[in-house]
């Protein structure tokens, strides 16, 4: 007696083809890429934040400055002035120099960027070897 055995077709987790496995690099490319973008916009916020304030504080601290290079004049205490102003000034120059600096320093995703050529490199591959294997 003869056996009989079914030909089955091949399901797609067995034979992933190559567009399968592109489309899922690409989602985990965009992925990857968003991650690092938010973390560095968050940093960039964050560092936006600190240098208005700082700018606002010297502001404000200048005019407490001005305030007390006036005071002598109207017989006013001017010495408490002069040196919440200096205080001020002096950490506000200090976070606006830190911002800037900050801001001068961040890069750029190096990660997604690296990713994306090691990923060129592998669908180059991957298209040579269909190519060869035909």
């Amino acid at each position: 007696m003869a056996t009989v055995h079914q030909l089955r077709a091949p399901t797609a987790s067995e034979d992933e083809t190559l567009l399968a496995r592109l489309s899922h690099l690409l989602r985990l490319e965009l992925e990857l890429g968003v991650a690092e973008s938010r973390q560095i916009l968050r940093v960039a916020v964050l560092t936006l934040a600190v240098g208005v304030a700082a700018a606002i504080a010297g502001v404000a601290a200048l005019v407490v400055l001005l305030a007390g290079a006036l005071a002598p004049a109207f017989d006013a205490p001017w010495a408490h002035l002069v040196v919440a102003g200096a205080v001020t000034l002096i950490v506000a120059v200090v976070a606006l120099a830190w911002s800037m600096w900050r801001l001068k320093t961040l890069r750029w995703p190096k990660e997604t960027l690296t990713s994306v050529e090691e990923n060129w490199r592998w669908l180059g591959a991957q298209v040579r070897s269909r190519l060869t294997s035909r």
